[in-house]
């Protein structure tokens, strides 16, 4: 017997190749349609938060727009996480296995991991999303469908810039549907960062502040003279060792002769003189602004500094006060574009939102300067650009 089926198997006829192909058709056939079942299966909210971790992003999620709404139209889990189609839900449905090993292994099983784990899983998520152009969102969102005359002026402004520089939804849209991480981690590491790349540069004619700074009026100083506020620009004057001979200018208001602003009318902080260094400025011609009547003059200053915290340009300073600026803002809604505001206007809008912000004093600081520096009448000059 055994003989006879090894050599039908080794001699098929052909009705046996017939049998072995319809065989094939059909395993072939039941394992697609299981895979495809067993994919489908595991793409429902219910599965989704069926492992306990999950309760707290969908509690999250279900006081979003994307979960109740007037249209009565929900979004899933999957239609943000997971690509409808293509290769791109196969990765993602692979991909996703990993959530199972930490399942198991407990990484994230308590609100406390949850929250440690928070920006990491949250930066892994927008990451993907800038490499594959926010693909998920827009399966239901596309430039193409929107009524841009109607929206609100921001929004119209923001999505018309995205069409032309090729933004993607997630640099706005953080938060959308999940409580942000505390992005205070992440705005450090960018700081650091910055501050490494200026260390490694070399200084030019011109060097800007990273961050609140003093000032001596002599080499060595040991009592400060004032301090420099970040993103100012500093003329370089002399080099000794590691300090650095620099001049500062700006203007200051009548009345108020210990500030120097980065423009007349713009209170733009440039600087702050203790009361004995004002003598020591150089004073230009005074200015009468025919707008306010407010007299403005001209000045300069001469200091010192440690050769610390500097950048030789400015927009490395600028690309990092955008970052968290844009990230900080997202949180509760689309960031406003700089020029949205003027200079002046900058300051009360900033100081309304300080409770609600991540960002600390420093940054604050230097995210105003940003801001200021780009407003709608934002001054010209090197540090503008």
């Amino acid at each position: 017997m055994l003989k006879k089926v090894w050599g039908w198997l080794r001699r098929p006829s052909p009705l046996a190749w017939s049998a072995i192909f319809i065989f094939g058709v059909v395993f072939a056939l039941v394992s697609l349609g299981g895979v495809h079942t067993a994919l489908k299966s595991t793409s429902s909210n219910k599965f989704c938060v069926s492992c306990h971790e999950m309760g707290t992003p969908y509690e999250e999620y279900a006081q979003t727009v994307h979960f109740q709404n007037t249209s009565g139209v929900r979004a899933s889990c999957t239609d943000c996480h997971v690509p409808a189609e293509g290769w791109p839900y196969l990765e993602a449905k692979i991909r996703a296995s990993k959530d199972l090993y930490h399942h198991l292994l407990g990484t994230i099983d308590t609100p406390e991991k949850y929250e440690e784990h928070r920006l990491s899983m949250a930066n892994t998520v927008w990451e993907r999303m800038q490499e594959n152009d926010s693909l998920t969102c827009r399966s239901c969102h596309t430039f193409d469908a929107m009524t841009l005359a109607t929206q609100k002026e921001e929004a119209r402004m923001r999505h018309m810039e995205a069409q032309q520089t090729g933004g993607t939804c997630i640099d706005c849209h953080k938060g959308i549907a999940h409580k942000l991480p505390d992005m205070s981690q992440s705005f450090a590491r960018a700081f650091d960062a910055l501050r490494e790349d200026a260390a490694e540069a070399d200084l030019g004619e011109h060097a800007y502040t990273l961050d609140t700074l003093p000032f001596f009026l002599e080499q060595g100083g040991e009592k400060a003279a004032g301090q420099l506020l970040p993103a100012t620009q500093l003329e370089i004057l002399q080099r000794e060792s590691d300090w650095l001979h620099v001049k500062v200018s700006g203007w200051r208001q009548e009345g108020a002769e210990s500030i120097i602003y980065g423009a007349p009318g713009q209170r733009i902080l440039t600087a702050v003189m203790a009361k004995p260094t004002v003598e020591k400025a150089t004073v230009g011609e005074a200015q009468v602004l025919p707008d306010t009547g407010q007299t403005w003059i001209p000045v300069s200053l001469d200091i010192w500094l440690p050769k610390e915290n500097l950048a030789p340009n400015i927009e490395p300073v600028w690309s990092y006060a955008r970052q968290i600026y844009n990230d900080d803002c997202s949180s509760c809604h689309v960031a406003h574009m700089p020029d949205h505001f003027l200079a002046n206007q900058w300051i009360g809008q900033l100081k309304a939102k300080e409770r609600f912000t991540q960002l600390t004093k420093e940054q604050n600081r230097l995210v105003l300067k940003f801001l200021q520096y780009h407003a709608k009448d934002a001054p010209s000059g090197v540090a503008a650009r």
